[in-house]
């Protein structure tokens, strides 16, 4: 990519060094970013918001991967604004410019210590990288199957988890191909963010270490198991906070399933990977329940649920199926009071008649029961996992849960469908005064409380270290402070001598040119050096918007400046200091007055012009004929007629 025209050489080669820097991300190219924001600073040219955008976006990942978030959510907001797009809702809409939506908002939460909606943004974010760089790789497959042979894109796609680092094709298509010098490594930094999230919430929650060693799947082709990043959920969780737990209450699954369980003496599979199962079969007697189950949106497009009826027996503890991902829950539900579940080495918890039950069954969980008890066992969609990912899951797994096409456009029409209305209140549920997520908000935020005491310690000792120095360091401060006093002193006499030169310039001028001591010119001098210190105020903090305007209010204030000097100097040769006085109290002159001034102002320049060519003559006579001392006082001469055309022309 070519550098804006506009850019100053500086600018330029810092624009140039960018584009060819090979880790994108590193310190040293985001401190060139630094330097070069400031030469793109209240440029008004027509790219110059879009190549302003991309800039403040590669600083807001800069300091997303230093973990510095408020700074990286006011570089993601100020790169948004320069898109002039209509709102991020739009940009969520819209698949090109969403992850860079989804990334500010990941910003925004790690900013508040908000860790599991962080991660929930930073997993839709790199989901709607995925999909930009397939689509990328396909435009570009073709282009080469254009020109010659290319390689299948299927091995392509394959060597996209290796940032175009590793591999024996995408290293070199990167490289012609400049865009994927940006987007791979926000790839890779979205990546890193959530891997690092992920150790730190199972540091909190030690139930993920074993959920990832069993879940986690690093094959080529998408199995039946899923292991989500950052995703985790407590033991056992009260109804009132999940959504569909409250649904499987208004829904009538209830009523439903306590008046069809009664006259069930085994377990039935009722939904298995968004199909109905064979204990729906008509005369299985569950055709309420499954009906009422389907109409269920997270329980009926759960790809890798299966929801079924459990016959506990008395005395026979039942051991409930391991999940198949992290990315969903489990709901109980008891037809009659005498059973109760265990999740790990929790205390039982008793399932009333007809009241859900919420759990974490990628723990071990178990059933027992006093009396022979039907109960429900329902899987449902994690609340935090987000609608995206869910579809993304249904169709690369298509295959692992024998869906067809027409399965997985019903399943993830019914995702997205539930998602528009309902996604973000189901997870808001999920999260209020949930314990887990308050541990691991605290466990973060006293990290940083941490963090910071230590670096307070670390100068403190450092600062004592300093005070309790030998004497030698002692002598050394009291030199210091002695040349600090010299070069103070130095500072003070030379700032005095500036402000007698200035003074003295300040006469000189008034002298030479008295009408610039006009009130006029003199306010008009004023309003163009506030004009300029207000946008060196805008751009110091990059309100850009600000400054391109203040640049045309500079120009306007000058031209006005210039208009002022003129009319003082046209009133001083006429008046003196007082008709000088006099036109800087006079707004406007009549137009018959302006075309006689300036009728006499032409006559008088054209009359110095002619002067001035008699003596350019004269000169060139003069040196021709060795008469130097003739020549150098013709030459003063014309100096002098030169400085006064220049001041009529102005």
């Amino acid at each position: 990519m070519t550098p804006p025209k506009w850019l100053d050489d500086e600018g330029k080669d810092l624009f140039t060094d960018l584009e060819s820097d090979e880790r994108p991300y590193s310190d040293s190219a985001c401190e060139t970013r630094e330097k070069l924001l400031k030469k793109m600073a209240g440029k008004g040219d027509k790219d110059a918001g879009e190549h302003r955008a991309r800039v403040l976006l590669a600083l807001g990942l800069c300091e997303f991967k230093k973990d510095a978030y408020g700074l990286a959510r006011r570089r993601l907001e100020s790169a948004i604004s320069e898109m002039n797009l209509p709102s991020e809702d739009f940009m969520l809409q819209n698949q090109g410019v969403a992850h860079i939506a989804l990334i500010k908002q990941a910003a925004v939460f790690m900013d508040k210590h908000e860790i599991t909606q962080a991660s929930t943004a930073l997993r839709r974010c790199r989901e709607i990288i995925d999909r930009n760089l397939k689509k990328l790789m396909k435009m570009v497959h073709k282009q080469m199957t254009q020109q010659g042979q290319a390689p299948p894109l299927d091995v392509i796609l394959e060597e996209l988890p290796g940032y175009g680092k590793t591999g024996n094709y995408l290293p070199m298509i990167v490289k012609q191909v400049p865009i994927l010098q940006q987007e791979l490594p926000f790839a890779e930094i979205v990546d890193q963010t959530l891997e690092n999230l992920d150790k730190r919430v199972a540091a909190i929650d030690t139930s993920l270490k074993a959920k990832k060693l069993r879940l986690d799947s690093k094959g080529k082709v998408k199995g039946s198991l899923l292991y989500v990043r950052a995703l985790a959920s407590e033991a056992s969780v009260p109804a009132e906070r999940a959504g569909v737990a409250q649904e499987l209450i208004s829904g009538k699954v209830v009523s439903a399933f306590k008046d069809e369980a009664a006259s069930v003496e085994k377990g039935l599979t009722l939904i298995k990977r968004t199909k109905e199962g064979t204990g729906c079969k008509e005369g299985k007697g569950m055709d309420k329940t499954c009906k009422a189950l389907m109409a269920i949106p997270d329980i009926a497009s759960n790809g890798f649920g299966e929801s079924r009826l459990i016959v506990v027996k008395a005395g026979k503890q039942q051991q409930l199926d391991a999940c198949q991902t992290n990315a969903n829950i489990g709901i109980l539900l008891a037809a009659k009071d005498g059973a109760s579940v265990k999740v790990e080495k929790a205390e039982p918890v008793a399932l009333k008649s007809g009241e859900p039950v919420v759990i974490d069954f990628c723990r071990e969980a178990s059933l027992d029961a006093s009396a022979t008890v039907p109960v429900l066992f329902v899987q449902a969609w994690h609340p935090e996992f987000a609608a995206l990912e869910r579809s993304t899951e249904l169709r690369a797994r298509s295959k692992a849960f024998s869906l067809s096409d027409d399965d997985v456009k019903a399943a993830t029409k019914v995702v997205n469908d539930h998602a528009k209305k309902q996604w973000e209140k189901t997870a808001k549920l999920w999260r209020e005064g949930s314990e887990g997520h308050i541990a691991v908000r605290q466990a973060f935020m006293d990290e940083i409380a941490e963090k910071k005491k230590q670096e307070e310690d670390l100068a403190e000792a450092k600062r004592k270290e300093y005070e309790a120095g030998d004497e030698e360091r002692q002598k050394n401060l009291e030199q210091l402070q002695k040349k600090r006093e010299a070069k103070k002193k130095a500072e003070e006499n030379a700032e005095r001598s500036r402000l007698e030169r200035k003074k003295k310039l300040e006469e000189e001028r008034a002298n030479r040119d008295p009408w610039l001591n006009s009130p006029s010119v003199l306010e008009a001098e004023k309003k163009v050096e506030e004009l300029k210190e207000a946008r060196r105020d805008a751009n110091a903090k990059l309100e850009f918007d600000l400054s391109t305007q203040l640049t045309k209010d500079i120009s306007t204030a000058e031209r006005d400046l210039k208009k002022a000097i003129k009319k003082a100097r046209k009133a001083y040769k006429k008046g003196g200091a007082a008709g000088a006085a006099e036109a800087s109290d006079t707004s406007t002159s009549d137009k018959g007055s302006a075309k006689e001034e300036k009728k006499e102002e032409a006559s008088e320049l054209k009359a110095l012009k002619k002067q001035l060519e008699q003596v350019m003559k004269q000169k060139k006579t003069a040196a021709e004929a060795e008469n130097f001392k003739e020549a150098k006082r013709l030459k003063a001469e014309q100096k002098e007629l030169e400085e006064k055309i220049q001041k009529l022309e102005l």
